[in-house]
């Protein structure tokens, strides 16, 4: 989505703002910095110019031939963005794939990305935060603090950004120092519901030379979801952030910017309540023995389609810290120089992550465990919780130098190296070692990464109105993995058999890659485009380095073979109206090889495990439009809308599903066992249709001393199905959420208070259905199926109101 601030007058040339940023925010061309138009003395109403740094140099958005939204910081803060689930919220390209613990959520782009809570794969999705990446996608979910600016780079973006960004790329770019005396920002904010984040911020020069930023913030949501047992509230999130940016201009040729961080996250999801059981009683009811009825483990709870009590006595959620820094080092050569107009930029980052991911495995506060059968087939009497626990240390180093040509002249490069070090060492619990029923298991993986990349971009001006851009990357990648299961126990195992003690160490794994883009672009005007591009992308191997991995089926699969993507894209880009108004169009279709994610599979022996499969063939297509209009001095209208086919084409040995009646295809790699034909089916969490409207009315009262506005908001999208196993119960309606807001704010900007309303029509939604969620067993017959629900953040109405004030 493209919002634009409202300014006056004509923008200024690009050259010059480019260079501007260069010397005081050392970004060009790494640095996405956000150029200002000065304001004009005209009365004429204007938007912003807006920059991206797709091609990593800054260009304005309409002359890059790629489709990208843009957030822009006045859209983050009018919409209370906070965490990525909200970038989400306002971007119709991109949903979330919300699993059974925080740390298996996913990002998808364009209906593409990759579920698994997996060390040995990457995400399709990559997250860049001021030109450095996340290891893992779960960095993601925290809270997305001081945000300038976000660029949602749509379709394979591996040539610039690494094969991590298969399937695109969301380049997030914080506030830069403020160029003038230090001066301070605070910000409150305040729900119905119970929500606080209180921000603080500081920025300016120390000195002519010296610069520093300054942020800390602490945020909190108890959660939608009422724990009857404990009496506290689950599915909520909150952390506290830190970060700093000093910035030194060694010689007005050179300058170093540091800039450390630290975060820590607490999200206490993803728990379900129950909505609905089927007829019965037998919660734990076997054969011999009668445990615990519904009556007593749903005590107090209204089994009803949007139920927010649950009854759980073990906690659940992902508790992460981050510690990281990131050096950055800018020199323009001089004029003398033969490189003159040239800048040589060196990005060196180390980030450590240590998360610990925890569940009430039974999702109930009886101990079932108590109650569960032993290996002789009588209750155990062991009165310990089923819990899950598992921490993962993610360090992760990358050192980044490349040169960028100047702004003008008929032909603009840039040429870089990068290397990256990734080790992620995982060790996980679950269960009980003498309960089958616990599926016990304990193990302990490692992985690592280093990662080689020359890249070179650039555009040539062959004619005029006549531009070719083209990429190229070659990649040298090593992967280490190790998988050492120290036991397990699977609820199928006779009499209480454990595995024991089994060391997996995959052969060190070299691969080379190479990945490309071209495209062509025709000014139509001088502020109008039509472009095609032709993109690849490439990710390397992957091992299962989950509980699956216990299995000796899975290991007869391993590795995965290389996820590969080719993507083509045409599109029309418009400055309308002496720049009072914006046009984004794009189709685009991109083809996706040996697609890695996950999906449970059972096997002949009676056990199932959650393991990673390579699809032959996937496909997305579609069309997406970015607008806004500056219709008047006071109204701005803005629209985006994405429509999107994610299917996948061919998949003949897709898992069966519960209650699946066509699982008649042998599997190739377990004889006896069958699968299911899954071609044709949708992709999990894409919806057809995802779109979003807004508008902001300042009120034109003139002769008063305050700025007062009033904005709408309208997001809506399609059905989607909840899980590549094409599982027909786990089908979630589509949503439209109607918000409102208004604000006060000084003319001097010192102050401003806004008050809104989320989801005006109370309308309850789910961001993830759960299907059989407790484990009901009658004496006879059928299962007794149970459902569940994970409501959004919003999926009931609440009131919001924030306070800004600058000094």
């Amino acid at each position: 989505m493209v919002v634009m601030n409202r300014r006056h007058g004509r923008p200024l040339p690009l050259t010059p703002v480019a260079a501007a940023l260069a010397l005081l925010q050392f970004a060009l061309p790494a640095q996405a910095q956000q150029a200002q138009q000065a304001p004009a003395t005209g009365s004429e109403p204007q938007l912003e110019t807006i920059v991206v740094s797709a091609n990593r140099r800054i260009e304005k958005l309409e002359d890059v031939p790629m489709s990208i939204s843009v957030l822009t910081e006045e859209a983050l803060t009018r919409n209370n963005v906070r965490e990525f689930d909200d970038i989400v919220n306002l971007s119709p390209a991109l949903t979330i794939s919300t699993g059974t613990q925080v740390g298996t959520n996913s990002i998808n782009m364009r209906g593409i990305g990759t579920t698994s809570n997996n060390i040995g794969i990457e995400g399709d999705v990559a997250i860049i935060v001021d030109d450095m990446p996340y290891a893992q996608a779960q960095q993601a979910f925290r809270d997305q603090s001081d945000v300038a600016r976000v660029e949602v780079l749509k379709g394979p973006q591996s040539t610039m950004f690494g094969k991590s960004a298969i399937a695109g790329a969301v380049v997030i770019t914080t506030k830069p120092i403020g160029a003038g005396p230090m001066k301070g920002k605070l910000s409150l904010f305040r729900s119905s519901d119970d929500e606080y984040r209180v921000a603080t911020s500081a920025s300016g020069r120390l000195s002519d030379t010296v610069g520093l930023r300054l942020f800390a913030s602490k945020t909190n949501f108890p959660g939608l979801l009422h724990n009857l047992t404990t009496d506290r509230m689950q599915n909520g999130s909150g952390g506290k952030t830190f970060f700093a940016k000093l910035q030194w201009q060694v010689t007005p040729d050179l300058d170093v910017q540091i800039s450390p961080r630290y975060d820590h996250a607490l999200r206490t999801g993803n728990t379900a309540a129950i909505t609905s059981i089927g007829p019965g009683v037998g919660y734990l009811y076997n054969r011999n023995y009668k445990a615990l009825s519904n009556t007593a483990i749903l005590r107090g709870i209204n089994v009803s389609p949007f139920n927010t009590t649950i009854r759980n006595d073990s906690p659940t959620g992902l508790d992460a810290s981050d510690r990281g820094i990131g050096v950055r080092i800018n020199y323009l050569f001089p004029e003398a120089s033969p490189l003159a107009g040239h800048a040589l930029t060196s990005i060196t980052s180390v980030d450590k992550n240590r998360s610990n991911d925890f569940r009430d495995n039974d999702n109930i506060d009886l101990i079932s465990t108590f109650y569960q059968l032993d290996h002789t087939g009588k209750p155990s009497g062991i009165a310990e919780p089923p819990m899950i626990n598992g921490t993962m240390d993610t360090k992760m180093s990358t050192q980044e130098l490349r040169i960028t040509s100047p702004d003008g002249g008929n032909f603009r490069y840039l040429a870089g190296l990068w290397l990256a070090r990734t080790s992620i060492d995982r060790y996980y619990l679950r269960g009980n070692p003498l309960v089958k029923e616990t599926n016990w298991t304990n193990y302990h993986t490692t992985s690592a990464n280093l990662n080689r990349a020359l890249y070179a971009n650039g555009s040539w001006d062959f004619l005029p109105r006549h531009t070719l851009t083209a990429g190229l990357r070659f990649t040298r990648e090593t992967n280490d993995y190790m998988f050492h299961t120290i036991d397990s126990l699977s609820s199928s195992a006779p009499n209480n058999v454990h595995t024991g003690s089994n060391l997996y160490t995959a052969p060190q794994h070299d691969e080379n890659f190479v990945t490309g883009k071209l495209g062509y672009g025709y000014k139509l005007t001088r502020d109008t485009m039509v472009y095609g591009t032709a993109s690849t992308g490439s990710k390397g191997v992957a091992y299962d380095m989950t509980s699956g991995a216990n299995n000796v089926n899975v290991f007869k699969r391993l590795p995965l073979a290389p996820e590969k993507a080719t993507s083509f894209e045409a599109g029309f880009k418009a400055n309308l109206w002496n720049n009072r108004a914006t046009l984004n169009l794009a189709v685009f279709k991109s083809t996706f090889r040996d697609y890695q994610t996950s999906a449970t599979e059972r096997f002949t022996d009676g056990s199932q495990a959650s393991v990673l499969y390579s699809i032959p063939s996937l496909q997305t297509k579609g069309f997406e439009a970015d607008a806004s209009a500056l219709l008047t001095r006071e109204l701005l209208l803005t629209a985006n809308l994405a429509y999107t086919r994610a299917t996948v084409v061919d998949w003949k040995q897709g898992p069966c599903y519960s209650g699946a009646t066509d699982c008649t295809v042998p599997n190739e790699l377990v004889p006896g066992s069958f699968l299911r034909d899954a071609s044709g089916g949708m992709m999990p969490n894409a919806p057809k249709w995802k779109m979003n409207l807004g508008g902001e009315y300042t009120l034109p009262f003139r002769a008063i001393p305050y700025k007062t506005a009033i904005n709408a908001n309208l997001r809506a999208q399609s059905q989607v199905q909840g899980a590549i196993s094409q599982d027909p119960s786990l089908l979630r309606p589509g949503h439209a959420i109607v918000d409102l807001g208004a604000s006060l704010a000084s003319r001097d900007s010192r102050y401003k208070l806004a008050v809104g309303v989320k989801n005006l029509f109370d309308h309850h939604y789910a961001v993830g259905n759960v299907g059989s969620f407790l484990n009901f067993q009658p004496t006879t017959g059928p299962a007794i199926r149970s459902y569940g629900w994970q409501p959004a953040r919003d999926a009931f109405r609440y009131y919001t109101a924030r306070l800004d004030v600058n000094f």
